[in-house]
């Protein structure tokens, strides 16, 4: 596939990490699930394109300027005098679990608009990206279902990936009526183990992955953390691959660098078209994801790209 490049649609934050088990003090990162996408996908040298509202005081220059270092374009973003970027508090267990403990979100309503969404936006990208984060807000989620029109009529495929935060959202069933109603759009889907069982509304992996045929999806991906992911093409034979064995020091932004290399490898070969490509896909995934895990985070410096060839 020709190198058009990759466009996210999502919110840009502050995360501030916790240092130590003991949560007391924080590390301040360029944070937000869409935005940590974004970057690994520039870090494999492809066109990365992001949409997102920024502000002009201090914490909006701070993301950009982040963003820019990692050769983001934000060319198609919008600015307002009264947006102000959200802060995200992220707690870590003795075992180096992640816990969003809360938000702070000063301008909830300064959110990209349908009217933000412009069609040359889209032209000469060859996927469009997005999570649920531009989904919980009526007015971000008119904007998304336009970006998602608009990037079919430019024959762009769809990616998901739902990193469900249900403390953003009102209601839980309010979260599965929206995602499920999109689900039918797209053409490239992962979500965790949790976030399957929880949309599908079932016990096991097996039974939510029977519902998701309903749907009509030609790739979905379920990562299943320490037990690797499985991934199924259409409606051919799902693939297990089993995690790499690594120490884990933060799982935060794990899942994204996995889907990040999966849309990377979409970007420049295409669909899988056998098992042992789909099995090579999500082997580079997983690996990204572990590598991520390593490091405190969800955007931790890594050097060694290059043991991740596409």
């Amino acid at each position: 596939m020709a190198q058009k490049g990759i466009l996210s649609l999502g919110d840009a934050f502050i995360d501030f990490v916790s240092r130590t088990s003991d949560n007391n003090s924080f590390d301040r990162n360029l944070g937000g699930a869409s935005v940590n996408v974004a970057v690994h996908i520039s870090r494999f040298g492809i066109p990365s394109f992001y949409i997102t509202k920024l502000g002009i005081e201090e914490d909006s220059k701070f993301v950009e300027e982040e963003m820019q270092k990692e050769q983001i374009n934000l060319d198609d973003s919008v600015r307002t005098s009264t947006k102000k970027i959200s802060n995200v508090f992220v707690h870590l267990d003795a075992f180096g679990e992640r816990h969003f403990h809360n938000y702070e979100n000063e301008t909830p309503d300064e959110v990209v608009l349908e009217t933000d969404i412009k069609g040359e936006s889209f032209e000469n990208k060859s996927i469009f990206y997005f999570g649920s984060g531009t989904l919980f807000h009526p007015h971000a989620r008119a904007a998304t279902k336009k970006a998602i029109s608009l990037a079919k009529e430019e024959g762009l495929l769809i990616a998901f990936d739902a990193n469900i935060r249900l403390k953003r959202w009102n209601r839980e069933e309010e979260c599965r009526q929206v995602i499920r109603e999109l689900l039918p759009l797209v053409d490239v889907l992962k979500l965790s183990e949790e976030e399957l069982c929880f949309l599908m509304e079932v016990d096991t992996v097996e039974q939510g992955m029977e519902q998701l045929a309903n749907f009509h999806m030609p790739f979905q991906l379920v990562t299943l953390g320490e037990k690797g992911a499985i991934g199924q093409l259409f409606d051919q034979e799902k693939v297990h691959v089993p995690a790499e064995a690594v120490k884990v020091l933060d799982t935060n932004g794990s899942g994204d660098a996995f889907m990040a290399a999966i849309l990377s490898y979409i970007h420049e070969k295409g669909f899988p078209h056998t098992k042992e490509e789909m099995v090579n896909y999500i082997g580079h995934a997983n690996k990204l994801g572990a590598m991520v895990a390593t490091k405190k985070g969800s955007l931790p410096t890594l050097y060694n790209y290059q043991t991740l060839v596409l």
